[in-house]
């Protein structure tokens, strides 16, 4: 799978994960936010971002960026969140695994071993 293959397949995973869970899932018009879409339960609105964990090779473990890229052939871009561009951070791993963080609790904002004891309370 490409890129935005896997980031079709996370969106997906998502979207089932909150649906299953009680959330109404509502998805935006258009790509010009920081967040994929925003959900509510019992009258509470938290966005959300999805990203895919790639596994590592020669890690054998599951990272995923926590920036915004983009470009074209010629030229490219790697932009940090801020703190209040969402409220939770989605993560679905190549190991199949999820991962549900309030990104307010993370401190880390370059990449993520997703896989480490820290996170551990956040898997599902």
């Amino acid at each position: 799978m490409n890129t935005k293959e896997r980031g079709d397949l996370a969106v997906g995973q998502a979207i089932n994960f909150f649906i299953k869970n009680g959330y109404e899932v509502c998805l935006p018009i258009g790509d010009k936010r920081d967040y994929d879409f925003v959900v509510e339960k019992n009258g509470k609105l938290e966005k959300v971002q999805v990203k895919y964990a790639g596994l590592y090779e020669r890690s054998k473990t599951c990272k995923v960026g926590l920036r915004i890229t983009g470009g074209n052939q010629s030229y490219s871009y790697a932009k940090k969140y801020k703190n209040d561009s969402f409220d939770l951070l989605f993560v679905y791993t190549e190991k199949g695994e999820i991962y549900v963080i309030p990104w307010k609790k993370l401190e880390i904002r370059n990449e993520l071993s997703i896989e480490t004891k820290k996170y551990k309370m956040y898997k599902f």
